[in-house]
């Protein structure tokens, strides 16, 4: 029981030592969170500076927009304006050839008057006829030429509103595009606001939960320092006790050894006294009956010194004995401590184990924990594929609406082309009249510079397109890589669950061992109380001998009465002898009966010694049970990656497809180009070739 008692504190003091050692490890864990906090803060700080800073200058470009509508309809403004003063100069024009018209007819009516009422001055009116001709021919061509140069004013600046227009539309464009990305942005800075402030959150509460279990285990940590240091007085006392029982066992059996004899050497003595009582008393006593008598005694009395030399050689054999005796104790002693040293490097090792299991349950949790970061990081890169992929989808959606917008515009600017070409020829067949060529001429030339500016968009809108072709190349092989990061991680997470069924199955096997441990341990105490029921079965009987003892004792003392009154000095001795024993047999029964009370506390002790042994086994089943908890969160967590890398697959498919469709459209939007540069040509040649006509 000392042994066992002592291989508890043993045992306690290594728990001491792990329970330090995991103290160590939460500061550890502690300090590492503490950090992890602040700087979780500091980043917080960062992107809350960064998104005002985005605010700002979306502030800034939503105000530039509004400035660039406001010169967009300040221009359309004056586009109008000029256009109402180019009709208003057409209306003159009209009404100046109308009111030359009317001179004319005027004139001419005035001068069939004259010419009827005097034909004398025919001579001076046509001259004046003529002299108003040619100023009406000069006023009519002043006229033209005037009309011409406010055309080509009135072209040119159209021309220079167009293309103000045009940049003011791409100005507009690149800026709703860049608040679409700042706004983009915004959301995203706000979705990963979001994230850090729940991540903030959970270390929160980690902490506060690491606080309350360091509370806890400080508690539990003082409450196992008193523990083992009541255990540790306690040994110490019980090693005392045990020293004291043995020496107290050792006289014991000897002192029961002296007793048995002298009850036996009293037993023939007593019987002989009897024999000689009965003698002395018989009637009829001679002298020779007196003097063989006295001869008997002075036999008896010279046996009785041979005796005592007998029993001082016995004493002497006694204390060899006692000697060898106490040889073979130390002999026991050594064995008992090696086997205690056995039972202390198995303890060790069950400790070991013990350890053993606790890191690798730990280690279960780190990688239980790490899972979960990686699910997390996992779900935020999902997030952020599917973001990009919406902006892939929207910028595709403009793309095409922007394409066929320009592809429309090309068709009209081509139909138009073809029918401006139509009417120039209609034009050049019918009439033959330089100026009106030279004004289809130079139409046609604005109509050319605006199929070249029409162009140069296209080409710019092609451009663009190959430009988002490049970013959706890219973000196919940014989703790749995803997607072959997820696989990666999915094939770590397999073998992360393999170890980990491998950890499984040697904590089981641990288990078992464990557990046939504690069977052993179960079968040791069972053994442990039946010498213990031994040892009161034994008490018990020597309670009997002493009580039969003291009547032996009181028979010989009122036997003895006699024999001590006729004056001999050996029997007296002897039978104070016997007292002297017989009280030191009681104190020693009364001590056997503390002892007993003793080793039934020991006993108690030991059981919930036991107690708390099963509690740790209870408690190491219901880690092992968390344990395959985590396994199959974890299976459920490679489950859900798998359902992931499937639906990224999916995504990139379908924006394979999209580009594809993309290419094609490229393709066609190419072929369109080709012809209308074609037709542009076409268009050129004929030009030229009016102008050599």
């Amino acid at each position: 029981n000392v042994h066992r008692t002592e291989e508890q504190l043993e045992v306690a003091n290594n728990e001491l030592q792990l329970l330090k050692k995991r103290v160590e490890k939460m500061e550890n864990e502690r300090s590492k969170l503490k950090a992890d906090n602040e700087r979780l803060e500091l980043k917080l700080c960062e992107v809350a500076s960064e998104l005002t800073e985005e605010h700002s200058s979306s502030n800034l470009m939503s105000e530039r927009l509004e400035a660039e509508t406001k010169k967009r309809l300040r221009l359309e403004k004056d586009v109008k304006e000029q256009q109402i003063k180019y009709k208003s100069l057409q209306e003159s024009t009209e009404k100046m050839e109308m009111e030359l018209l009317c001179a004319q007819s005027d004139l001419n009516g005035d001068l069939n008057d004259e010419l009827e009422n005097d034909e004398v001055g025919v001579n001076l009116y046509r001259i004046k006829y003529e002299r108003a001709m040619r100023e009406l021919e000069f006023i009519k061509k002043r006229a033209l030429a005037q009309h011409e140069h406010d055309l080509e004013q009135l072209i040119g600046l159209k021309k220079q509103l167009e293309k103000k227009l045009s940049d003011a539309y791409e100005d507009v464009e690149e800026q709703r595009q860049a608040v679409g990305e700042w706004k983009r942005k915004a959301q995203k800075m706000t979705n990963e606001m979001n994230d850090l402030r729940m991540l903030l959150d959970e270390q929160c509460s980690r902490n506060n939960s690491l606080e309350k279990r360091h509370r806890k285990f400080d508690s539990e940590f003082q409450a196992l320092q008193d523990i083992v240091r009541q255990e540790r007085q306690a040994r110490e006392r019980l090693s005392r006790e045990k020293d004291f029982l043995f020496a107290e066992k050792s006289t014991l059996e000897q002192n029961l050894s002296d007793v048995r004899l002298e009850l036996e050497l009293k037993d023939e003595k007593y019987s002989m006294l009897q024999q000689e009582l009965a003698e002395m008393t018989f009637d009829g006593v001679t002298e020779e009956e007196i003097a063989h008598l006295k001869r008997q005694k002075m036999e008896l009395q010279r046996r009785c010194k041979e005796q005592e030399e007998d029993i001082d050689e016995m004493a002497a054999q006694v204390q060899m004995l006692e000697q060898v005796k106490l040889r073979l104790e130390m002999s026991l002693e050594t064995i008992r401590k090696e086997s205690r040293k056995e039972a202390q490097q198995r303890e060790d090792e069950i400790e070991e184990i013990r350890s053993n299991c606790y890191k690798k349950i730990k280690s279960l949790e780190c990688q239980v924990e790490q899972e979960h970061e990686e699910r997390t990081l996992i779900l935020k890169e999902k997030h952020e594929l599917e973001r990009r992929l919406r902006a892939i989808e929207e910028n595709e959606r403009a793309e095409q609406a922007a394409e066929e917008t320009i592809i429309q515009k090309l068709k009209r600017d081509i139909r138009k082309n073809k029918a401006l070409l139509r009417d120039a020829q209609c034009q050049l067949e019918s009439t033959k009249n330089e100026s009106i060529l030279k004004t289809q001429l130079r139409q046609l030339r604005h109509q050319l510079e605006d199929a070249e500016f029409t162009r140069c968009a296209a080409v710019k809108a092609r451009k663009l397109a190959e430009n988002e072709l490049q970013d959706v190349q890219q973000v196919l092989e940014e989703t790749q890589r995803a997607r072959v990061d997820a696989e990666e991680k999915a094939t770590m997470t397999l073998r992360e669950r393999n170890e980990l069924q491998a950890q499984i199955d040697e904590n089981e096997e641990e288990m078992a061992e464990l557990i046939k441990k504690y069977s052993a341990t179960v079968k040791q105490l069972s053994s442990d109380q039946n010498i213990i029921a031994d040892y009161d079965i034994r008490v018990s009987e020597l309670e009997s001998e002493n009580k039969s003892l003291k009547e032996n004792i009181l028979d010989l003392t009122s036997r003895l009465a006699s024999v001590e009154s006729g004056g001999e000095p050996c029997s007296n001795i002897q039978g104070k002898r016997l007292e002297l024993r017989n009280k030191e047999l009681e104190s020693r029964l009364e001590f056997e009966q503390a002892t007993r009370v003793r080793i039934e506390m020991q006993l108690s002790r030991h059981k919930e010694s036991l107690e708390k042994a099963q509690n740790e086994l209870s408690q190491i089943r219901s880690k092992e049970i968390n344990a395959q908890e985590a396994l199959k969160k974890s299976h459920k967590s490679i489950r859900d990656l798998r359902e992931e890398i499937g639906t990224l697959a999916n995504k990139e498919q379908e924006s394979h497809s999209k580009q594809k469709s993309i290419e094609k459209q490229f393709e066609s939007l190419e072929a369109e180009c080709n012809s209308t540069r074609a037709d542009l040509r076409l268009a050129l040649q004929r030009i030229a070739d009016l102008q050599q006509a």
